[in-house]
């Protein structure tokens, strides 16, 4: 029997779907005896392994923790039903990935609120790590649950299952937050909070109640301690205090964002009406620009990843974004590493930063019109013309890429049927102007109102409101050839009941949750009808909270302060009527938003001296226009959703010939001219052409591949918790621990050059091995002991290097050369092993038996083989424990758990869980 939890979860590993999730065995992974720290702090996040590792926030959270060393931060993430089940059919709880210690036992969890869709998941994690689900509940000994992200700015709907909320920035913020439950005495829960709630930016719902109206709506939020009436979020002011974390988490599975990410800037002021985080991250605060290619160069060195993504939430706004660019990829071309940027809007784009970005890989890109009419883009404040976007498909296919993907919106502000078939228009205007060289891709989502936006009193389309406008786009897209990709209008539906809930709706997610409820942004496990059922159960209207919202009604989240006043949000609703921009206040004048103090908090940008009224792209902007507050009506409704709305679609029923209205420009302001003889002249002095990243319009191309100047063949073992990592995740590995190593991989040729790295046969999931093979192409001669000591000191635990050899390049390849395979077999390792006498019996059935029929599972299906065959080597040599040699021919061979199976009769649910060991690989005459 299993002694300790860590043991416990791997007699599981070989029962679940993608193992390798569970290990916590990664590159970076920062193990502490959590008996030698004063604080246990785990970083919950409530979804899959795969798209948590992902998220660049939580591995700024774990590394800023562990600078402490007082502090042991660890990670704990939602279990795949699979896990979940097992778990709970053999009593055990859900604990951290590092030191397998049970949530309960930590002093902090502190969940990441990313998503409406994960907070089943979030109640899942607590059952499971037996803490209880209520805040009220919770005694001394308990956890302090935690939560921070862009959904932390309405946290009613979890409120009552949150002790508290950190609005906004966490890097300064979680050490107050440790601070404060270091000098707690460990008796009053409720002074703790007090405490708590003290710091800048934490919220603790249990001091503030909501009063309802009769019909539902809010009638005031009141806070039960009257010194603290609001909670206005945190802001981190200079981002270069914290630098990207030097040692970042290398996932030995794939994740869904499988490269480094290092973040550029954080804020946007470009103020698209419907983006929540263009106004909560508020004010634009840039990274330094020197500091950041020097770090990004160091990070990739560090990881070996093979690609870089610049994250902001509009990278190629960073206004030092063409220097930036050249001077990494002058570096990293160098290391066949490729630069990525995401989603992108239209008018940030410019030639200078694809030609740099194709320079090693054309990775891929995302562009977002949002909306498929210029009218209902002046709408949402998005800024370009048609023809920018036409002239950035045809710069794409001119430079080479071949696809493209195009991201819209349903549902917004004032569309009409015209709106969504623009959708659909522009998608082929845009493969037209390509020359039909792009594969374009339309996806859409339906608009959800988010708090805090201008947008946040509309109302959401209903479910069949949302089939309807899909169905037509499937229809307009498909005549016209254009790929088509859209969002579960289900999973719409439940975004904007919860991202506009409130508190009433933490029963209906207990109730769904109770009746499983899992995953619920996840299609395949989105279960609508266990949701409806919970609404009813509690008498509420999921119509309630997709309703067009009166301006003057109380919001859930308004004793909750994003930095933004309600009386700009208002403001920017009667530029959206009107169609008028809002300007980029990083380079205009203020625009009064509320974000900045002008003391402590202001956007924070490298533009340099002089290029203040134009952006970097040379483009001229708009001015700052006053506009009134919208009102309400003699009836009460709001202004914007009657007579303004109406005469906004007659607009567009009339056509949109004229100019866009538009406040008056400002005079030209022309960019510094560039200093004679190139680009001299020091950084931030005006010179243009070091603003602009003078770069020439064709690139000389990545240097030509070195030939292989040697093969090296390395013997490894893949031991412990490296026996789950699978065989489409190895490759990966090694290649990120050979960059690591600084070993100078040889990479095939064309125009998307691989390294050269061949692995002998993969093992099936959770075999342990003595004897695996690579061969690795190398371009410069390297002692074979020096590549096996580097490889050593960057490999995952389990992985270990025993040896290698060079070998003739022409020498035939693993696969070729291998003829058998010897196996040590533990049958004690099953729940019910079979008896000794059974398994000698069966033995000796199997050796005087002329064939053995076994069913196999191929690519192209089931087919019978005679397993026999390829025994060359079967017996008992101790009780329970067996010695198998199976030989391996032009047709493969047969798996040993399989063949087991059979021949001994465990049933098929117990065949995963046999411990079987790889003691050698046998090789034919004259190989390795």
């Amino acid at each position: 029997m299993p002694t300790t939890f860590r043991e416990a979860y791997e007699r599981l590993l070989p029962l679940v779907e993608k193992p390798g999730r569970y290990l916590g065995n990664e590159r970076g992974a920062i193990r502490k005896d959590p008996g030698t720290v004063r604080l246990r702090f785990a970083l919950c996040f409530p979804e899959v392994y795969e798209i948590a590792q992902s998220h660049l926030g939580l591995q700024i959270l774990y590394d800023v923790l562990n600078r402490r060393p007082e502090v042991g931060a660890e990670r704990a993430y939602a279990p795949w039903p699979d896990l979940e089940a097992l778990l709970r059919a053999r009593g055990l709880p859900l604990v951290s990935l590092e030191s397998h210690l049970p949530l309960a036992d930590f002093h902090v969890l502190g969940f990441s609120l990313q998503y409406e869709l994960t907070y089943t998941n979030l109640l899942t994690m607590l059952e499971l790590g037996r803490v209880p689900l209520r805040a009220a509940a919770r005694g001394p000994r308990h956890p302090l649950v935690i939560a921070g992200g862009p959904c932390a700015f309405n946290p009613e709907p979890l409120a009552p299952f949150l002790d508290g909320v950190l609005l906004g920035d966490g890097e300064e913020a979680v050490g107050d937050i440790c601070d404060r439950v270091l000098a707690w005495d460990g008796r009053d829960r409720g002074a703790l909070l007090r405490a708590l709630a003290d710091i800048p930016g934490f919220y603790a719902p249990a001091l503030f109640a909501p009063r309802y109206h009769a019909d539902g709506t809010i009638a005031e939020v009141v806070p039960l301690e009257p010194a603290r009436p609001r909670v206005r979020k945190r802001v981190l002011v200079d981002l270069d205090r914290f630098a990207p974390p030097p040692n970042p988490i290398v996932p030995n599975v794939g994740v869904v964002h499988d490269r480094a990410s290092v973040e550029v800037m954080r804020g946007c002021v470009k103020g698209c009406r419907f983006c929540q985080a263009g106004y909560i991250y508020r004010p634009l605060r840039e990274r330094n620009p020197e500091r950041l290619a020097a770090e990004t160069a160091a990070l990739m060195q560090r990881t070996g990843y093979e690609e870089v993504s610049l994250l902001s939430l509009s990278t190629g706004d960073y206004s030092g974004v063409n220097p930036l660019l050249k001077e990494l990829m002058d570096r990293l071309v160098p290391e066949r590493v490729a630069v990525s940027l995401p989603s992108t809007r239209v008018d940030a784009l410019s030639p200078r930063i694809l030609e740099q970005i194709r320079r090693v890989r054309k990775t891929g890109f995302t562009l977002a019109p949002e909306a498929g009419t210029q009218r209902l883009r002046d709408v949402i404040q998005k800024e370009y013309r048609e023809e920018e976007l036409l002239e950035a498909a045809r710069l794409f296919a001119d430079l080479g890429w071949r696809s493209l993907k195009l991201y819209f919106m349903i549902g917004l502000p004032s569309e009409t049927e015209e709106d969504v078939r623009g959708i659909a228009e522009l998608s082929a205007r845009v493969a037209a102007a390509a020359g039909r060289r792009l594969g374009v891709t339309a996806s859409v989502s339906t608009f959800s109102p988010k708090p805090h936006t201008p947008f946040q009193w509309a109302g959401q389309l209903r479910l069949e409101e949302t089939r309807a406008r899909q169905a037509l786009l499937r229809h307009e897209l498909g005549r016209r050839k254009i790929a088509f990709r859209w969002h579960d209008a289900r999973l719409s539906l439940l975004e904007g009941l919860f991202g506009r809930g409130d508190r009433r709706l933490a029963d209906v997610i207990e109730t769904a949750q109770r009746r499983g409820a899992r995953f619920d942004g996840w299609s395949e496990h989105c279960r609508l009808e266990v949701w409806s059922e919970a609404m009813a159960a509690h008498g509420l209207d999921p119509h309630f909270y997709l309703r067009r919202r009166p301006l003057a009604e109380k919001l859930p989240w308004d004793h909750l302060d994003a930095g933004v006043s309600r009386k700009f949000l208002l403001q920017d609703l009667a530029r959206a009527v009107s169609g008028v921009l809002t300007p980029d206040c990083s380079i205009e004048r203020c625009t009064y938003c509320g974000a900045c103090d002008f003391q402590a908090v202001r956007n924070v940008d490298y533009h340099p001296a002089g290029a203040k009224g134009s952006d970097h792209r040379g483009h001229q902007t708009s001015r700052w226009a006053d506009l009134v507050v919208p009102t309400e009506d003699a009836a009460g409704a709001p202004a914007w959703e009657t007579k303004a709305w109406r005469e906004a679609r007659k607009r567009a029923a009339q056509g949109h010939a004229g100019p866009r209205p538009r406040p008056a420009m400002p005079d030209a302001v022309p960019l510094p001219e560039p200093v004679a003889g190139g680009a001299g002249g020091a950084p931030g002095e005006g010179n243009a052409d070091e603003w602009l990243g003078a770069v020439p319009s064709s690139l000389a191309p990545a240097p030509a591949t070195p030939p292989p100047a040697q093969r090296i063949r390395l013997r490894y073992r893949k031991l412990g918790p490296a026996r789950f990592i699978g065989a489409r995740e190895i490759g990966n590995v090694f290649l990120r621990a050979a960059r690591r190593a600084r070993l100078p991989l040889a990479f095939s040729q064309g125009h998307h050059p691989m390294p050269r790295l061949s692995f002998s046969p993969a093992i099936p999931l959770g075999f342990s091995s003595d004897d695996e093979y690579v061969d690795l192409d190398l371009t410069a001669a390297t002692p074979p002991e020096t590549v096996a000591d580097r490889l050593a000191a960057e490999l995952p635990e389990g992985l270990e290097p025993a040896g290698a050899d060079e070998v003739p390049r022409a020498a035939p390849s693993i696969d070729a050369s291998i003829a058998a395979f010897v196996y040590e077999v533990d049958l004690a390792a099953l729940d019910r092993p079979p008896a000794s006498d059974a398994v000698a019996a069966a033995l000796e059935r199997f050796a005087g038996a002329s064939s053995f029929p076994l069913r196999k599972h191929t690519r192209t299906g089931e087919r019978t083989v005679d397993a026999r065959r390829f025994v060359r080597g079967l017996e008992m040599t101790a009780p329970q424990r067996l010695s198998l040699e199976l030989a391996v021919g032009p047709e493969g061979t047969v798996k040993p758990g399989a063949l087991l199976g059979e021949l001994l009769a465990i049933p098929p649910e117990e065949v995963p869980t046999l411990r079987v060991h790889k003691v050698a690989t046998r090789f034919r005459a004259a190989a390795a």
